[in-house]
């Protein structure tokens, strides 16, 4: 989904921002920290202890940035709490969204080497903190640590996975099917009927799916006759089995291809 930004609004944008990366909380990250992310569950307490030299945690406003599409690559980042969206930008000035990360996930790719560059950018949604590691120990450790090499490839592998899932979604699905699945993976497990909260805005949303606003709109009118009623960004779901339904997947309960993240 493209977003037009002009270049007036960016560069106000960017000074903005600029202002306040002074100003972000940092604090120094220990071997506990890196474990909370996924990446590093079977990571083994030598590395990760390598690993955490230099490492921090940086608190984040919505709208900050972690990093610029086409600047280098200085540090491996992780969302820690909150979300993070990547979006690129085309010569034209459109903006797309590539993605949005959350839950101890990686922002970006593992560098391999020195003199990468990011092919994203990547923005606070909210309030958000991010483990951030410096890219050139993580690069050797890569290369000199069998456990988290391995780490690294099943990251690539689950992310591939989910890109294809969400490819197939956008090819095989209408915007309502899109909606269900996005709508699902928010449910709370072992609940059939329950309330949550939309983890970030509809034009976040409606981007995130590949629809236009408007059409995201029709998509929740649609869903009410099958029990699923919001307010602002409140959902209330009568029958999360009734909604599985709709995605043409009776009975699933596993986050589906457009995870909430």
């Amino acid at each position: 989904m493209t977003i037009d930004t002009s270049r007036a609004a960016q560069r106000y944008d960017a000074v903005r921002r600029k202002g306040r990366a002074g100003s972000r909380a940092s604090l120094p990250a220990g071997p506990d920290e890196l474990r909370k992310a996924p990446l590093f569950a079977d990571v083994d307490e030598a590395t990760l202890s390598r690993l955490s030299a230099d490492a921090r945690i940086e608190s984040l406003q919505d709208g900050d940035t972690l990093f610029h599409q086409g600047a280098g690559v200085t540090d491996v980042s992780f969302v820690m709490s909150g979300y993070v969206k990547l979006m690129r930008m085309a010569p034209s000035g459109r903006q797309t969204l590539i993605g949005i990360r959350s839950d101890g996930e990686m922002i970006g790719e593992a560098p391999a080497g020195g003199d990468e560059i990011h092919a994203v950018s990547a923005e606070a949604v909210g309030a958000a903190k991010a483990l951030k590691l410096p890219a050139p120990r993580f690069a050797r450790q890569i290369k000199e640590s069998p456990s988290l090499c391995a780490a690294v490839l099943r990251d690539s592998k689950e992310r591939i996975a989910r890109l294809v899932g969400e490819i197939e979604s956008l090819k095989s699905q209408n915007a309502d099917q899109r909606l269900a699945h996005f709508l699902l993976a928010l449910c709370p497990p072992d609940e059939d009927r329950c309330r949550f909260r939309l983890p970030y805005d509809k034009r976040l949303i409606a981007a995130r799916l590949g629809v236009k606003q408007e059409t995201l709109s029709r998509a929740f009118a649609k869903l009410r006759v099958h029990g699923v009623r919001t307010e602002t960004r409140n959902v209330h779901v009568e029958s999360v089995a009734h909604l599985a339904e709709q995605c043409g997947r009776p009975g699933a309960r596993a986050r589906l291809a457009f995870q909430a993240s």
